[in-house]
């Protein structure tokens, strides 16, 4: 029988988990037993079971991870990419502490892609800024920054760590002021360090994000790598006709 008391099994089984989710039974980041042990728990089949667990999924409440399993989705930054806006300027998740680390300051020399997006001769002095995002002390995004050295020629390095809290406006003190900005987004896999440094397993979805800003006379300003958590990171882009 596919229905109790006229409500599809599969109904059931979604508002049973959602319950659980809500009391935190099943807490953020937990593993759901597998479907062939749900779907004998239930008494169903695992097409039945995996309609009801399939519907959590398309609300984000559930992630599933190819060969591994499903899991309760943990907080996700939600970040509007229809406006040039600044880290501080986006809204927070209400009840959700987001913290961000700087991991080094450097002056390097500007590799050929990183120049050219700077409008610089490779091997040009830049500095280089990385940094970590948290949410609830989840790591979330690292960010590498590149700015080239000869529009920051009186920035010290331990200034940096003092401006986190809002970098456009200290590019703005040192006369920089941001006025737009191009940037590309694309799906990767997470490898190697920033795998590590996600708390990612290698091959695990990533948002990567390649974004350059520029001033008003389209001097550019800053060049970033961005590297997003798939199961974390949500984007919205405004669409009008």
């Amino acid at each position: 029988m596919d229905r109790i008391d006229g409500i599809p099994h599969y109904v059931r089984i979604r508002e049973e988990i959602r319950e659980n989710l809500l009391s935190e039974k099943l807490k953020k980041g937990d593993r759901l037993p597998s479907e062939e042990e749900l779907a004998a728990f239930y008494g169903v089949s695992r097409m039945t079971l995996r309609q009801g667990i399939n519907d959590l999924i398309d609300e984000g409440l559930l992630y599933r991870r190819h060969g591994v399993g499903t899991f309760v989705s943990k907080n996700h930054l939600m970040r509007d990419h229809s406006r040039l806006n600044g880290f501080n300027q986006q809204p927070e998740p209400s009840s959700d502490e987001i913290t961000e680390e700087l991991l080094s300051a450097s002056i390097v020399q500007a590799k050929a892609h990183v120049a050219k997006a700077l409008g610089i001769e490779e091997g040009d002095e830049s500095i280089r800024i990385i940094t970590l995002r948290c949410i609830d002390g989840e790591p979330i995004t690292i960010h590498d920054i590149y700015l080239p050295r000869v529009l920051f020629k009186n920035v010290k390095l331990g200034d940096i760590d003092a401006a986190m809290s809002n970098l456009w406006e200290f590019y703005s003190t040192h006369g920089n002021v941001i006025k737009n900005g191009i940037q590309r987004l694309e799906a990767r896999q997470a490898e190697g360090e920033i795998a590590e440094q996600l708390k990612l397993e290698s091959g695990a979805p990533i948002l990567y994000k390649e974004r350059t800003l520029y001033a008003e006379d389209g001097t550019p300003i800053e060049f970033l790598y961005c590297y997003n958590r798939g199961d974390m990171y949500s984007v919205t882009i405004r669409l009008q006709r």
